[in-house]
């Protein structure tokens, strides 16, 4: 299972991806999903949004909204977990 993160801006992602990649977290780029309507067309993908979303505050780096990833018989889908 993975989980998405959407942010206001490009810029905000590219923070986000820099800041989880330097404390060491696995993280990938993608564009955001059809599926999802909300955020900057850039959305990152993580295994563990807890402790993700913890580090991001702590460096004041805003989470538009996460969703959690799981695929049935039509395909991916995304439901938003809230914060």
């Amino acid at each position: 299972m993975s989980y998405i993160l959407t942010f206001v801006n490009t810029h905000a992602a590219i923070f986000a991806e820099k800041a989880l990649l330097k404390a060491g977290y696995s993280v990938g780029v993608m564009p955001l999903p059809s599926g999802i309507k909300a955020g900057c067309g850039i959305a990152l993908r993580v295994a563990d949004y807890i402790s993700s979303n913890l580090l991001l505050k702590e460096n004041n780096i805003v989470v538009s909204a996460v969703y959690q990833t799981t695929t049935d018989l039509h395909g991916t889908v995304y439901s938003e977990v809230v914060l």
